[in-house]
């Protein structure tokens, strides 16, 4: 398996040229994302997570797949109060996977 393509991880209808990415909301509803124009940002990051997350899991990389450079994983949920507010915490890991250099270059992957 190759590395993941622009359509695994930002949905169908995922294009790029020289200057943009163009993701389409509606690509994200495998995920339980409902578009509108009020959106935040936050849900929108969350969306191309989990939908990412289906497409391009750290097992496969950890499975033995070294043509993979990204992986995601869920983290362990925990609880936390903030104020008087309990949360639920439920971590994501993206791990980028490339020949040790002790940088991090976004061109490696």
């Amino acid at each position: 398996m190759a590395a993941a393509t622009l359509q695994q991880v930002f949905g169908a209808n995922a294009t790029q040229d020289a200057t943009t990415v163009t993701i389409r909301k509606a690509d994200f509803s495998s995920v339980s994302f409902t578009p509108a124009t009020t959106n935040t940002a936050d849900s929108i990051l969350a969306a191309v997570v989990a939908f990412a997350e289906t497409n391009i899991p750290d097992s496969a990389v950890t499975g033995g797949d070294i043509t993979r450079t990204v992986g995601i994983a869920d983290g362990y949920q925990t609880i936390t109060t903030v104020g008087t507010t309990q949360l639920l915490v439920l971590p994501k890991t993206i791990n980028f996977y490339s020949p040790f250099n002790g940088t991090f270059d976004p061109d490696n992957y």
